[in-house]
């Protein structure tokens, strides 16, 4: 997938979150939504991008960013 690819993914994967109807779908849609949030960041940072900074879009682990 290519960044376009992956941001599209994620927004529709938060939409689909933010819908959901029960406990157990949100959290399946949290998983697809930090999953897809690393490979944007790992891809940025392939490409160059400074990452150091806060969080670029939701679903980056906290985490993370705290621990640099």
């Amino acid at each position: 997938m290519d960044m376009n690819q992956l941001l599209s993914a994620h927004q529709l994967a938060v939409v689909a979150e933010a819908d959901a109807g029960t406990r157990a779908a949100r959290a399946a849609h949290g998983e697809d939504i930090m999953a897809l949030a690393m490979r944007i960041r790992s891809l940025r940072a392939d490409s160059g991008a400074d990452v150091s900074g806060a969080p670029f879009i939701v679903g980056e682990p906290v985490a993370d960013y705290f621990e640099r």
